[in-house]
């Protein structure tokens, strides 16, 4: 929303104007008439062209006429060129490389490029950025003990009159000229918090090691509080400007931004207290109604499961499979009983080197798969070493040993002792305590096991 009877945020004036109107009473204090200053911004553009052209192209031999009008044609006509030129060589800005009148290369003064920094701090800042300076350079000095009492006394009177004339002419402005030409001084009086702090960081400063100038210091204190007052009193006036036009860009956008930040909620609502909305339209696209009615469609009923069927007569098939691997794995540990012989480890390599090449195979492809069992407390392990004989029924096999380990709980009634091992297991020996011709469970014989198992 902007105002209709003024200028607002981004209508003001040209920054270069604002500029221009300031340059006469900044050289004022040094100009030999009142035409020393320009009237345009022709001139300033033609310097800062001259000043990018000797900060990107320049060397020690400098640079020529030619070049310099080529880095300027963008900005200003030949015509131009050639009337501030004489005047820059004249005033020294632009420096011959030798002192010699056919010397055709030229430098660039670093007090103009000094100048130049001035200038574009005048027209952001006005002079309240070079009080700052003043403040901050003084308090630097006083601390490294570089300023005797004499030209301390003298800084502080210079940034109190400062002040004072500031303030005023401030004060006399917005008390009696226009509300438009107020806006253009909006950026000059952004640094009323710095400056007080930079003022009393001072005053701390100069009272430690310099208890006898308190009248001074109090001075300095009141100019600066009075500045505040009437920066207070500047920013009041535009704020009750913008209410009463209703125009939010009477004010920089940074401000806007800072009270959205630390203000309360009460008080950023009060801004629209009496503002009246209009009902927002409803923006409703065929797919986003499409989408919306998809996601708030009630759910389709749910279908019961059919009831399982009936078990089919005869034995369970489950509880069969589960008879058949516990009857398998009594065949393996019975097995793997009979191959140990009753020891905590054995080496099958003789008893697979005496059969024949399939029944070989057989025997250890059973023998891995029954330590690979975790109900069956025994371990094969085959080593990485070789046997080779050529007459025999297995010409070469690798070593093999059984190692055994058997769970407490699946433990058998013998007289054998046992003893722990770290996993919880315990070694047993199991041999046929029974004669060789018994049919005892307890004692099962090779013949018997071999056509069943291996």
């Amino acid at each position: 929303m902007h105002g209709q009877n003024g200028p607002d945020l981004f209508s003001g004036s040209d920054p270069e104007d604002d500029l221009l109107a300031q340059l006469p009473p900044f050289v004022a204090p040094v100009a030999a008439s009142r035409g020393a200053v320009v009237a345009d911004a022709t001139s300033l553009r033609i310097t800062e062209a001259i000043h990018d052209a000797f900060g990107d192209l320049s060397s020690e031999r400098g640079l020529t006429r030619s070049e310099l009008e080529a880095a300027c044609s963008a900005v200003a006509s030949p015509e131009a060129f050639d009337q501030r030129f004489g005047v820059f060589v004249a005033l020294r800005l632009l420096e011959r490389v030798r002192e010699k009148a056919h010397e055709g290369r030229y430098v660039f003064n670093p007090t103009s490029g000094a100048a130049l920094l001035v200038f574009e701090r005048l027209a952001e800042a006005g002079g309240v950025e070079e009080i700052m300076s003043l403040l901050d350079r003084t308090q630097r000095d006083v601390a490294s003990g570089v300023l005797d009492e004499k030209e301390l006394v003298r800084r502080l009177r210079r940034v109190r009159r400062d002040l004072r004339i500031t303030t005023d002419y401030l004060l006399r402005r917005v008390r009696s000229r226009p509300i438009e030409e107020l806006l253009g001084q909006r950026q000059h009086h952004r640094a009323k918090a710095p400056l007080m702090v930079n003022a009393q960081r001072l005053v701390e400063v100069v009272s430690r090691d310099f208890p006898g100038l308190r009248t001074n210091e109090t001075h300095l204190i009141r100019e600066a509080l009075r500045y505040s007052a009437a920066v207070d009193e500047f920013y009041d006036r535009l704020l009750a400007q913008a209410s009463t036009r209703r125009d939010f860009s009477m004010l920089p956008a940074e401000q806007y931004r800072t009270a959205a930040l630390t203000s309360s909620m009460a008080a950023l609502a009060g801004v629209f207290s009496e503002v009246v909305f209009d009902p927002p339209a409803i923006q409703a696209s065929p797919a986003g109604t499409l989408e919306a009615a998809a996601k708030h469609r009630p759910p389709a009923p749910r279908r019961r499961a059919a009831p399982p069927p009936e078990p089919a007569p005869g034995p369970d098939p489950v509880e069969t499979a589960r008879a058949r691997a516990a009857a398998l794995r009594e065949q393996r540990l019975a097995a793997m009983e009979l191959l140990i012989g009753g020891q905590d480890e054995a080496d099958l390599t003789q008893a697979l080197r005496g059969r024949s090449w399939t029944a070989a195979v057989t025997m250890l492809a059973r023998a891995l798969r029954a330590s690979a069992d975790p109900s069956v407390p025994f371990m094969v392990q085959v080593s990485g070493g070789l046997a080779i004989d050529p007459a025999g029924p297995v010409t070469y096999a690798s070593p093999v040993s059984l190692f055994a380990g058997v769970d407490p709980a699946r433990r058998r009634t013998s007289s054998t002792p046992t003893r722990p091992l770290a996993d919880g297991f315990t070694h047993r020996r199991f041999w046929n305590t029974a004669p060789a011709d018994s049919t005892s469970p307890a004692s099962p014989r090779r013949d018997d096991l071999e056509p069943a198992y291996w």
